[in-house]
């Protein structure tokens, strides 16, 4: 329905140029959606300064569309929302070749992370399952949109099983699962947290999935605190948005030293340069006072994620702030989520995330001290199982002061 809209609006404004007649109150109307966004754009957009004015007849795509067509090559924080954005199916996942190499060719979507509540959770979906494929498809790494949202559809999973004859593993054929349509999902802030003793060591470890809102934090600081933790891990191997803010108040429990020290800088573009403002670390009350913290990352780690870990690691210095896992994405910019009066929003990039040595954060994602990747085993456990790649890896870190052989 909404493609035969477009068209409808496509064929009118051809039919506008034909008449000859001025039209242009018409036409406006007709694309107010999209002259909007250019109007937010223009105004709010780090860029946005420099942009051009689109021909007329771009002004008809979907919003979507139009939006995408605006932002500057290499933006890969800017995004649009609207009520299909907002639906999931649940499944947060990895597109990869047969990790087996019986069939390189052949891909497969490791689950990684199902949001409880989901289309996926309620199917049966968990974490270590792998998808061969969607409906009619095979999996392959341009066609994964179909596990992120859409209407009822099946899924055929695998298993990697032990073969006890040759000593290796091999592929079993796994459940076939039938996914409801996705639904909005609120995404969970804190999946995990735990305490772990090991031999000299009291271990807190928590899972930040988003680092949005300091009251839900502060709970789990404050009991590490009281049980006298000697170490934390900071699991954001797929926290991908947050506040700055929250993050800094978070940041000052492990550093209370840097307490007023600015966290980070948002610097806008010249037009906007009035906006421009620095993010104070906090008085955390829960302060941890560690000597050391282990972050682990991935790909996934995005945006505010990084800020925290950059400021950590500047204020503390890198020998105090170990991370593990692999390179983070590299978002190096913040966004302002700007409500429309059409049932969608647009969130532009406005400006740079400089780190408290006043250097823009890095494009090129925060690296690691210890490169490990998830999935660099063939078996993935759940999260909080000390047999879990990354999470093991981290606990052999803290007890040897290096991480286990990678074979």
């Amino acid at each position: 329905m909404r493609l035969l809209n477009r068209l409808g609006l496509l064929v009118a404004a051809i039919l506008f140029i034909a008449c000859g007649e001025d039209r242009t109150y018409e036409y406006y109307k007709l694309t107010e959606e999209n002259q909007w966004i250019f109007s937010q754009m223009q105004s709010n957009y780090f860029w946005g300064d420099t942009m051009k004015q689109p021909a007329r007849n771009k002004f008809f795509a979907s919003g979507s569309s139009f939006f995408e067509s605006l932002l500057k090559k290499g933006d890969k924080t800017s995004f649009f929302c609207d009520s299909t954005f907002r639906t999931s199916y649940g499944i947060t996942f990895s597109i990869v070749r047969d990790p087996l190499a019986i069939k390189a060719s052949k891909s497969y979507a490791a689950v990684l992370f199902v949001e409880p509540g989901s289309s996926a959770d309620k199917a049966g979906v968990k974490r270590g399952m792998w998808i061969s494929r969607i409906g009619k498809s095979n999996v392959t790494a341009n066609n994964y949109g179909y596990l992120e949202r859409g209407e009822t559809t099946t899924v055929y999973t695998s298993e990697i099983v032990p073969d006890t004859i040759e000593g290796s593993f091999v592929w079993a054929d796994g459940d076939t699962i039938t996914l409801a349509a996705a639904t909005t999902v609120e995404p969970t802030t804190l999946p995990l947290d735990t305490v772990y003793n090991i031999p000299d060591h009291k271990v807190g470890y928590m899972l930040c999935n988003r680092l949005e809102n300091i009251e839900e934090i502060s709970p789990i600081l404050s009991r590490f605190s009281a049980e006298g933790i000697t170490d934390l891990i900071v699991d954001l191997r797929y926290c991908n948005s947050g506040s700055l803010e929250t993050a800094a108040n978070f940041a000052s429990a492990i550093a209370p030293e840097a307490a007023g020290n600015i966290f980070c800088s948002l610097k806008h573009n010249e037009p906007n340069s009035s906006k421009n403002r620095d993010i104070l670390f906090g008085t955390q009350p829960a302060a941890l006072n560690l000597w050391r913290v282990y972050i682990i990352t991935t790909s996934a780690t995005r945006g505010t994620a990084e800020a925290f870990t950059a400021a950590l690691r500047m204020t503390m210095g890198g020998d105090r702030v170990q991370l593990v896992g692999t390179t983070s994405a590299g978002e190096n910019m913040h966004t302002q989520s700007i409500e429309s009066p059409f049932d969608f929003t647009i969130n532009p990039a406005v400006a740079y995330i400089y780190t408290p040595d006043d250097a823009p954060l890095s494009y090129d994602g925060q690296t690691v001290d210890y490169e490990i990747s998830e999935l660099s085993l063939p078996v993935i456990h759940k999260l909080g199982d000390i047999n879990e790649t990354l999470l093991y890896s981290t606990l052999y870190l803290i007890l040897n002061g290096t991480v286990p052989p990678t074979e």
